[in-house]
Parts: structure tokens; C-alpha cells; sequence
């Protein structure tokens, strides 16, 4: 049973992540290496997630084991197979002794079959999830070290890789390496300060297996110092968007706002990629197609959408340039630009489609609210979806789970975040008191483990540090500072963002479950009390290794943590900065506030009519290759017509098709032009336009918002004047 939950555990974790990966990235567009370096990343943040109850529910039967020896008076050689070594010094000899490899000590079945023995006589009941003693300790070295090996090493070398402008893989690594080196200085310069620190304490002495402990703590201590910052303002903001999210009328204002500043980011970001895109446009005219320089050339326009430098070609915009030509120095740079503003565009692209769609459906749920039909109607076309969710998914069930039940769960929800919250919250705080334990968290763990109810120990874990984690990432993506890192979902997530999450994922989970078992009072060190630890704060190692931290953390941090949640209760950091000008959605009577909501509606309109727009000429497209398909077409597609048919007729598929045609700007404008093609012939007809002229065209409709629809059974006259070519009718794909 304890190896089946294990196994179940690991399977669900990569299950996880590699359907997290498939929704936020494009494994077809994206590279290998990044994919699978940011796939593990993930898999080993999400591992210690859903594993570490586990070790914590063993733990506590350990413990419970080491407790009633204690009580019983066993001899001491059997108290001391069982019991851990001494906290202050955690090296892998000790993590060793601990686990009775050492030739000192029996061998681990004897020692496995004397505690379950003795277990049995003090009625100790194992957990269900119990696994062998040396299974967790190799899995956390595993998942850690790897860990911290990604986010300090591999991931940051591979996100300036992913923007370096070389043209090369050797020149792209150097580059990465240069652009790494101010940050990897940093931390050598750190670990040089720690270094002589200890090495002038006269009661240490250094190792190996120290240096990693102090390493290890390090990590630990950034890690914590940026989650204070974190968790004080998801504890708050949690709770407070999910209320806010059942005002559906401030959240729509809310989103009006947020669509204006949207819109200049947008424009910011298309202006910068116009700029650098006609620098490209002009530097491709410059340097012809025999010079040496042409293929990088190219490999900077491969990146470019067609679309998007057939635009810059059509504006026919001039750069100047000095007398000599573009170096390769220059071509790199151009090249990292034309990257960064590619990106830029695309997260703000996603980021809008994102908002828009929020927007449109917070329209619908207000529409539909006050509807006595109870059946959900939306505006715009919804997206297609499969047989069974239109099925059970009908228009009158979506309007009580959207308009009913969901406004009623998210008031619960917001009601049990603040609970969590406030829990959290008070443990933080208290959490280095003891006796009596004033951690809620500690308080309900021991409870369970009175009772011996290990399920209930490992709930309580894995929803704590799930609620943990979601309070710490919701910040990180939701400050504006560092807006810049998107996760869009429908793989539109680049490689740089992929990258920076599975670094910070790999930066913060260690410490945050460092923290949450400091919470339950698991760490030995931090309740100054010598207890059986779990195998992760033995591979993890203390946050007290360092006499500067150990005498001033426990002070500090709950300190910090209260200051910085009542500092995001009230605002003052939103009221600061609208203090200093920038634009922040703080109170819905503000003058600002109004200005940018009515723009935002403006940008809204304008968005719903041209998808209105593209919807409809979708439509009208459809329906015209229905309609006037040639009927003469099999099934199978072929064509059972003579070729030597008389009419000769069009099909519905050539007017959409290029060749011929494209020189006019769409098909029923290469017919209205009078283009000459051998399907086109000369016969007695009215008069279009005052011609002469005049050719009849059989089974095509010249479908135009600014046409009439044409009789196919009468001929047609076309003539052939340049007034009418000048005044070409609009056609239906003018709208794309």
C-alpha cells in the first residue's frame, strides 16, 4: 500500500506537469532542450508538493515510536538506532547514522523488524503510506540538488540563450555567459563573504559536507526573504479577488481599466516592432543576395510572420543608415531587437486576447442576469465545442452554473481563503513559540497524530502548502513589475517565460516547504527542542547555520510578514504609486478611474465589432462556397464533368485561389476589373457602369456588402471602362 500511494504520487506529479507544459507551451514550436529543462523543473517543484506529507505523516509515526521508548525505558543502544543525531551539525555522515547505514550501528532490517516490533507493544499504528527509511532521503538529494542546480545554473543560461542575437550556437552560449556573468559575480562575491565569515569563527570547522549545508541554507534564506514579500501580499489579495470576483459590476469596471492600459502597452509594443521590423526591411534592400552577410540576413526575416514584413514592405518606410553597410555586429544586435520586440508582441498580444475575452463574457453574465428566460445567450459566436459538452453543457445549465451557482461558490471560497489566511497568518507569527504551541498549524497536526489519523496529518499538509504556493506564484505573475512574464494558456507562452517559472518554481518550493514545516513544528532548530526531523530538513539542512540568521530570523520574519499584509489591506502600496502618477484602479469615483474605464469601453466596442466583422464575412464565405459550389462535383471531390464541357464553368474553389488572380486585391475585384482569362467570354448582356462591353460569367455571385446579388441564369455584362475599375465594389474579404 505505502509503495502504491508513492507510486500513484510520483505518477500524478509528471501527469501534471507535463499537461501544465502542453497547455502553456508549444512542444512543436518551441526546443527540445527547453521543453524538457523546464518540464523537470516543474516535475521536482510539484514532486515536493505532493510527496512531502508523506514524509511528514512518517515522521510523526517515528516519532511516536522514538516517544514511547523513551517512556519505556528501553536500553540505550535500541533508543539510539532510532533516535537522530545532533541537530547543530547536519552533514551526510550524520544523515547516514540516522538512517543506521553506518557499521556502528545493526543493520537497517534488523533495526525496520525491532521498531515495528516495539511499535506493535506501544500500539503505534504505521501509517498506510510508511515507506523504508532510506527511500525519502534519496529522492529529496535527488530533487533538490538537481533543483537548485536549474535555477541557478542551467535555466538562467538558458533564458539569455533563448534572446542572445548571435548567429551561431557557439556565439549564442558566449553571449549567454556574458550576460550571465554580472549575476553569477553576484553570487560568487556572496559566497566569498560566507566563506571568510566562517571560516574566522573559531568553533566551525570546514568540510565538504558543511559547505553544502551552508549552501544550502543560503538558498534557503533568499528563498524565504522573497517569500515574506510574497506571502504578504497574496495572503491579503487571495481572499480579496475572490469576493471581488462576485461584484460582477467592479470587476467589470475593473477590466475596462485594465483594458486602457492594456491598449497603450499594445501600442507601445507595435511601435517598437514596426521600428525595428523597417530597420530589417531596410537592411535586407541594402545587402543583396550574393553578399556574404545575406544569410543572417535571413535568418533574422525566418523569424518575422509574412504578414507582418508584407506590411512593413507596403508602407515603404526609409531608414537611414551611415555610408558603410551593416557589419555582423550590427546584424546581431538587430537580431537580438527584432526578438525582444517579437516577444514583446506576442505577450502583449495574449495578453489581450486574455482580457478581451473576460470582458465579453463578464458582459454576458451581467447581461444575462437580470434574463427571465434562464437560458445563457451569448453576444459573440461562442467557440465550438465537442458533442458531449454541448450535450450536457445546454445554454439553460450554463446560465444557472454561470449567473447562480458560481457567484455562490466563489463567496465560499472567499470565505474559506480567509480562514487560510488568517491561519497562516497567526502561524507565521507564533510559530517559534513551543510551550504552549501557539501555531494553529502545529495544533492541528498534533491532534491527528494523537489519534493516529495519518490521512487526515496529510490533508492538512498538502492543503496548506498548496494554499502556500498559490498566496506566493499568484503574486509573482499579478505584481506590475513583473507583468512581463506571461503565461499565456492555448500555447501561446514563450520560451523566456517558460523558462523564468520553472526557475522561480525551483527557487521558491524549497523554502516555502521549509517554512511550512517550521509551521507544524518539525524543525528541531527552530522550536529548540531535539526531535525526530523528517528526511527533508535533514537533506535540506536549518536556516541557523549561519548565527546571523539564527538570531534574528525568528524575530524579524513575522515581523516583516504582519507589516507587509497590513501595508496590502489598506493599499498604501496602489495608493503610493497613484501618489506618484501612476495609474492605479483605487477608487471607482476618481476622475482617473472614469477617464480610463469609458476608454476602455471605447477599446472594447471596437474590438467586438471587428470580430462582429470577421465573423460574418467567415459566414457570408461559407455560405458562398456552399451555395455555389459546382454541382457536377462528386462526393470524393473529383470532377465528373466533360472536359470539353460547353460552359466551361467556374468553380467556387478557383475564385479563391491564387495564380491568376493575384494581382487584384480579391477575386470579385479581378472580375469587376475586367482581367482577361479564358473563362470569360464575350456575349450580348446589359450594361454595367455605362460600357460598351460587355462578357458573361456563368455560376458566380459577386456576394459584397456593396453589391447586389446577380441572377445566375442571366448573362452578365462587365464592360470595360477604367471609370469602373477606379470605383471597384467592396468585397467580402475586405473585412480580414
Amino acid at each position: 500500500m505505502a509503495a502504491t500511494t508513492f507510486v500513484l504520487d510520483v505518477l500524478v506529479t509528471l501527469v501534471l506537469s507535463g499537461y501544465l507544459l502542453y497547455h502553456y507551451g508549444d512542444w512543436m514550436r518551441h526546443r527540445v532542450a527547453v521543453t524538457v529543462a523546464v518540464l523537470i523543473a516543474w516535475y521536482f517543484s510539484f514532486m515536493i508538493i505532493f510527496v512531502l506529507p508523506l514524509d511528514v505523516s512518517s515522521t510523526a509515526y517515528r516519532q511516536c515510536v522514538n516517544a514511547s521508548l523513551a517512556e519505556a525505558a528501553l536500553p540505550n543502544a535500541s533508543a539510539d538506532s532510532l533516535t537522530t543525531p545532533d541537530p547543530n551539525i547536519i552533514t551526510e555522515r550524520d544523515i547516514r547514522l540516522s538512517r543506521g547505514d553506518s557499521s556502528t550501528h545493526p543493520p537497517q532490517s534488523s533495526t525496520d523488524s525491532l521498531t515495528q516490533a516495539l511499535a506493535h507493544q506501544i500500539h503505534c499504528q504505521p501509517p498506510y503510506s510508511l515507506l523504508a527509511p532510506a527511500v525519502l532521503p534519496d529522492l529529496w538529494k535527488v530533487v533538490y540538488w538537481n533543483s537548485q542546480l536549474l535555477t541557478w545554473l542551467i535555466l538562467p543560461l538558458m533564458q539569455s540563450y533563448t534572446l542572445a542575437g548571435e548567429f551561431t550556437p557557439s556565439g549564442k552560449l558566449r553571449s549567454a555567459l556574458w550576460d550571465n556573468m554580472i549575476y553569477y559575480t553576484s553570487l560568487l562575491f556572496i559566497a566569498l563573504i560566507l566563506f571568510v565569515y566562517i571560516a574566522l569563527q573559531p568553533d566551525l570547522d570546514l568540510n565538504w559536507e558543511r559547505l553544502k549545508a551552508i549552501a544550502s541554507s543560503a538558498s534557503n534564506t533568499w528563498g524565504l526573504c522573497v517569500l515574506v514579500l510574497m506571502l504578504g501580499y497574496g495572503l491579503i489579495e487571495v481572499p480579496r479577488n475572490l469576493w471581488k470576483f462576485t461584484q460582477k459590476g467592479y470587476q467589470l469596471n475593473r477590466a475596462y481599466f485594465k483594458v486602457a492600459k492594456l491598449m497603450t502597452e499594445r501600442t507601445d509594443a507595435e511601435e517598437s516592432l514596426d521600428d525595428a521590423l523597417a530597420t530589417l526591411h531596410a537592411v535586407g534592400q541594402i545587402i543583396g543576395q550574393n553578399d556574404l552577410r545575406r544569410p543572417f540576413v535571413d535568418t533574422i526575416m525566418a523569424k518575422v510572420p509574412i504578414e507582418m514584413m508584407e506590411k512593413i514592405q507596403r508602407r515603404r518606410t526609409e531608414v537611414a543608415f551611415n555610408n558603410d553597410p551593416p557589419d555582423e555586429k550590427t546584424l546581431t544586435k538587430l537580431h537580438r531587437q527584432v526578438m525582444f520586440s517579437l516577444q514583446n508582441h506576442h505577450r502583449t498580444e495574449a495578453q489581450w486576447t486574455d482580457m478581451t475575452n473576460q470582458v465579453f463574457e463578464l458582459e454576458d453574465i451581467n447581461r444575462n442576469m437580470i434574463s427571465n428566460e434562464h437560458v445563457f445567450k451569448h453576444t459573440l459566436s461562442p467557440a465550438p465545442k465537442a458533442i458531449l459538452a454541448r450535450t450536457v453543457f445546454t445554454p439553460k445549465i450554463e446560465w444557472y452554473w454561470k449567473c447562480l451557482l458560481m457567484p455562490l461558490i466563489l463567496r465560499f471560497a472567499a470565505g474559506l481563503a480567509v480562514v487560510m489566511s488568517a491561519i497562516i497568518l497567526w502561524s507565521e507569527i507564533t510559530f517559534f513559540s513551543k510551550s504552549p504551541p501557539l501555531s494553529l498549524l502545529a495544533v492541528f497536526v498534533k491532534l491527528a497524530m494523537r489519534s493516529y489519523n495519518y490521512f487526515a496529518i496529510e490533508i492538512i499538509c498538502f492543503v496548506s502548502i498548496c494554499y502556500l504556493c498559490l498566496c506566493a506564484y499568484y503574486t509573482i505573475f499579478k505584481i506590475r513589475v513583473l507583468n512581463y512574464y506571461y503565461l499565456a494558456k492555448n500555447h501561446q507562452s514563450d520560451e523566456y517565460t517558460l523558462l523564468f517559472s520553472g526557475a522561480l518554481l525551483c527557487r521558491l518550493t524549497p523554502p516555502l516547504c521549509l517554512n511550512f514545516l517550521s509551521l507544524i513544528h518539525m524543525d528541531s532548530h527552530v522550536i529548540q527542542s531535539q526531535i525526530m526531523e523528517t528526511a527533508y530538513t535533514q537533506i535540506m539542512g536549518h536556516m541557523d547555520v549561519i548565527s546571523i540568521v539564527s538570531d534574528y530570523f525568528n524575530i524579524y520574519f513575522p515581523i516583516a510578514l504582519l507589516a507587509l499584509s497590513l501595508c496590502t489591506y489598506f493599499s498604501v502600496g496602489a495608493r503610493f504609486l497613484s501618489a506618484l502618477g501612476f495609474q492605479q484602479f483605487l477608487n471607482q469615483d476618481s476622475e482617473l478611474t472614469l477617464e480610463m474605464v469609458e476608454e476602455g469601453k471605447e477599446h472594447i466596442k471596437r474590438e467586438k465589432r471587428r470580430i462582429q466583422r470577421l465573423q460574418e464575412s467567415a459566414s457570408r464565405r461559407r455560405d458562398f462556397r456552399e451555395r455555389f459550389a459546382d454541382p457536377e462535383m462528386g462526393s470524393s471531390g473529383t470532377d465528373r464533368s466533360d472536359s470539353g464541357s460547353v460552359n466551361n464553368r467556374f468553380r467556387s474553389k478557383d475564385i479563391v485561389k491564387s495564380g491568376p488572380f493575384r494581382q487584384a486585391s480579391s477575386p470579385e475585384r479581378s472580375l469587376l476589373a475586367n482581367q482577361h482569362y479564358p473563362n470569360i467570354h464575350n456575349s450580348p448582356s446589359r450594361e454595367l457602369g455605362g460600357g460598351s462591353a460587355s462578357y458573361s460569367i456563368d455560376r458566380v455571385d459577386l456576394v459584397s456588402p456593396m453589391t447586389e446579388t446577380i441572377d445566375l441564369n442571366s448573362p452578365l455584362d462587365i464592360p470595360d471602362t477604367p471609370s469602373l475599375r477606379s470605383e471597384v465594389p467592396k468585397n467580402i474579404f475586405d473585412d480580414l
